[in-house]
């Protein structure tokens, strides 16, 4: 398995592991627990299971990590997590993070149609899942753990881990990508531009190209991450979420484009400060004036 080297982050080589000598931001979850001490009660993740401030997301997902510790998740580990776009995905995701391991995203439709690959090749030995899909796991030699919060009182600190910036935070097709990578393009700010009085959506499955930084830069940075209820959803309702919940940024992928605006919704969404096209998007910019448009196929 590869791991993408730091220069140029933007696009990414096959090779060796970065050196932790080399100097680069924290790991992802430890810049997310920063938020989280600083500003605990402010809102970090909105989605259709529910809200968790930054301290409820931090504390859920220590107890998690806790957990994962329990059945024999080690530093550098790889954990598979198959959920829905859920407030429960981030608490799971960030709850790899915290036990020291990185993640491998499982779309949970593909698993339902047998698509194991992507488990199979990460050597991963433990999932993370939701009752929904367990039961597609039963012969692939794994532990599965569901992702529920026990009733009991949630850690005050994560388990002890030297986890560095120079290691995985997840495995996208087969090839690692370190904390490191993560927290660069997201300081960048190019791809996606966000600062900590954002409200962000992210219109994509979470295993798509690019969505790994669409999930945490806005935690990273303090931000509001507004995820999309599962499943595809009609320009309409799109932009009626996007304004119910007055967010500032938008990050679609560039196949949404054409329906966004055939069916005319695109200039009612003035209010976003941001629209991210993850590839190109002609005459966008003409339907929004006032907008920030950036397509990262021209980065």
């Amino acid at each position: 398995m590869s791991t993408l080297t730091l220069a140029p982050v933007s696009a990414g080589e096959g090779g060796p592991r970065v050196p932790a000598s080399v100097p680069g931001p924290a790991p992802v979850h430890r810049t997310v627990a920063r938020q989280a001490a600083v500003h605990p009660s402010r809102t970090a993740v909105r989605a259709h299971d529910g809200v968790l401030t930054y301290a409820g997301l931090d504390q859920r997902a220590n107890d998690l990590a806790h957990r994962l510790r329990a059945h024999g998740v080690r530093d550098r580990d790889v954990v598979a997590v198959c959920l829905e776009s859920s407030a429960r995905l981030l608490v799971a995701l960030l709850g790899v993070l915290k036990a020291g391991a990185g993640y491998v995203l499982l779309d949970p439709q593909h698993v339902r149609r047998g698509g194991m690959a992507p488990l199979y090749d990460s050597g991963a030995g433990v999932v993370v899942t939701q009752e929904l899909f367990a039961g597609a796991f039963g012969g692939a030699g794994v532990t599965v753990l569901p992702d529920v919060t026990p009733a009991s009182s949630a850690a005050a600190l994560p388990p002890a881990s030297d986890v560095t910036h120079a290691d995985a935070a997840y495995v996208l097709r087969s090839v690692n990508v370190p904390h490191a990578v993560v927290g660069r393009l997201a300081a960048d700010g190019r791809f996606l531009p966000v600062t900590a009085g954002d409200v962000v959506v992210p219109y994509a499955p979470a295993v798509a190209d690019g969505a790994a930084l669409a999930l945490w830069a806005p935690l990273m940075a303090g931000a509001r991450l507004v995820l999309p209820p599962p499943g595809e959803l009609t320009p309409y309702e799109l932009a009626s979420l996007v304004r119910e919940e007055r967010a500032s940024v938008l990050r679609v992928a560039a196949r949404h484009v054409p329906d966004l605006i055939d069916s005319g919704v695109l200039p009612g969404l003035r209010g976003l400060r941001c629209l991210v096209v993850a590839g190109e998007a002609a005459h966008v910019a003409g339907l929004l004036p006032t907008t920030r448009v950036i397509e990262t196929s021209r980065l």
